[in-house]
């Protein structure tokens, strides 16, 4: 059987995407997915030879949108406010696309192995401790907001928020953890330039 010139790598991860946005993570299969291409199993294996490395390829690409959409929201902005701009659009997308923030999440790793925009996204976030000079590490304190803001986005995936908005919360949230940072900052604020993967 010769294969179709329509189908590529990028095809395949693109017909994917939108299958688990549709239908969610775990309605996707090789086969579901041949159907959506007009294709055979057997096709796919050629470029992924397994659901795993598909996954991985997804969690990648997952990836690559978020870190677009962190960098387009802290542009221009100074620390303070491209941290709370930052945070706001994460949990827009893990909101709003769930299905890739939960392939993002659930697919980090491969035999040992993240995929590329991983830690691009997190090079991006370590960024923002660039200059501070603060007793903590910088990894750390980077890990810190991961931390808060994975968790929130968990409890308000769980709906174990009791009611609450998550956007008052995530506000509250950023209050705290940003309250001592002004004291750290160096004197002249530059505004952030978002680095470019």
């Amino acid at each position: 059987m010769s294969y179709p010139k329509k189908l590529s790598r990028e095809a395949i991860v693109e017909a994917a995407l939108a299958h688990i946005e549709a239908h969610g993570v775990d309605a996707l299969s090789m086969r579901t997915l041949a159907t959506d291409l007009g294709v055979t199993p057997n096709a796919l294996y050629r470029y992924f030879p397994s659901k795993t490395d598909l996954s991985f390829a997804l969690a990648d690409e997952a990836g690559r949108i978020l870190l677009s959409a962190l960098q387009a929201a802290a542009q221009g902005l100074t620390l303070l406010d491209a941290v709370r701009a930052t945070a706001q659009t994460y949990l827009h997308f893990a909101r709003t696309r769930p299905a890739l923030y939960a392939v993002k999440m659930s697919h980090c790793k491969s035999g040992g192995e993240e995929p590329p925009s991983h830690a691009q996204v997190w090079d991006f976030v370590l960024s923002f401790t660039e200059g501070l000079n603060t007793p903590w590490d910088r990894e750390d304190l980077a890990l810190s907001l991961w931390a808060a803001l994975h968790g929130l986005v968990e409890l308000d995936r769980a709906d174990m928020l009791d009611g609450r908005d998550v956007q008052a919360t995530l506000n509250v949230m950023l209050d705290v953890l940003l309250a001592g940072l002004p004291a750290f900052q160096p004197s002249a604020q530059q505004p952030t330039q978002a680095r470019q993967a």
